[in-house]
């Protein structure tokens, strides 16, 4: 507790705007009260799922907003629609509506090959869009897709696939994408996939969001083309 109270303090003397804010089906593993605490007043915040999103899929493979299964995608949705909770408590503790947006993945994690249903994504995407976000985007962060020939790391649905979904949702919540530099990196191989996924977002008028995360070609702290948050490089 010391350290993480330390963090945040160090975190309030950057002059920071904000936190991309983890959710694991509450905002903290083990104390929420506790970390809104810490939150400073003039914070905003995106709420992420990918934290509580990877540990579902430990146990629970068909677990997905894009799942094929019923009773996957349902317990994805019940996830998803928790984190609304989360939303209200962080708006209530700043007095404002301070969540600018909630990250989504097209999970489940798909074999090379194994088609995604684009459908059951949208389906969930219109259910998440009817609800009241109070002020926040939904935004659909790209992971790495299933490519051909090679083990992917999340194995998400591809870009192209998304978009199709997003565009056949319906709801008066906005979604749009948001493009992650390491993880479009990753699943292309290139420091040029990420500027190519910028571009097929922003030609679809859906690109809403770019954040820098790394990855290594070979590294011995960071692996070999894993989603493993390298820093910059110099």
């Amino acid at each position: 507790e010391g350290a993480e109270a330390a963090l945040y303090a160090g975190l309030a003397g950057m002059g920071i705007a904000g936190l991309e804010q983890p959710f694991f089906g509450s905002l903290h593993r083990r104390d929420e009260p506790w970390l809104l605490g810490q939150l400073r007043p003039g914070w905003t915040f995106v709420l992420t799922l990918l934290p509580g999103v990877m540990d579902r899929l430990k146990d629970d493979k068909s677990f997905g907003l894009a799942s094929t299964d019923a009773a996957g995608r349902a317990r994805a949705l019940d996830f998803t629609e928790s984190a609304l909770r989360s939303v209200e408590r962080i708006n209530l503790r700043m007095g404002r509506p301070a969540v600018l947006a909630v990250e989504l993945h097209s999970a489940p994690r798909l074999a090379v090959g194994e088609k995604p249903s684009v459908s059951a994504f949208r389906d969930s995407l219109s259910q998440l869009r009817r609800l009241d976000w109070m002020g926040a985007t939904l935004l659909v962060e790209h992971c790495d897709a299933a490519m051909p020939g090679r083990e992917p790391d999340k194995g998400f649905m591809r870009l192209e696939d998304e978009i199709a979904a997003i565009e056949s949702s319906k709801g008066a919540t906005p979604v749009k994408i948001a493009i992650n530099w390491g993880r479009s990196a990753l699943e292309t191989r290139s420091s040029e996939g990420p500027l190519e996924h910028l571009r097929r977002a922003a030609e679809a008028r859906l690109l809403g969001g770019l954040f820098f995360s790394g990855v290594t070609p070979a590294h011995p702290d960071y692996g070999s083309w894993r989603d493993s948050h390298a820093p910059f490089s110099t």
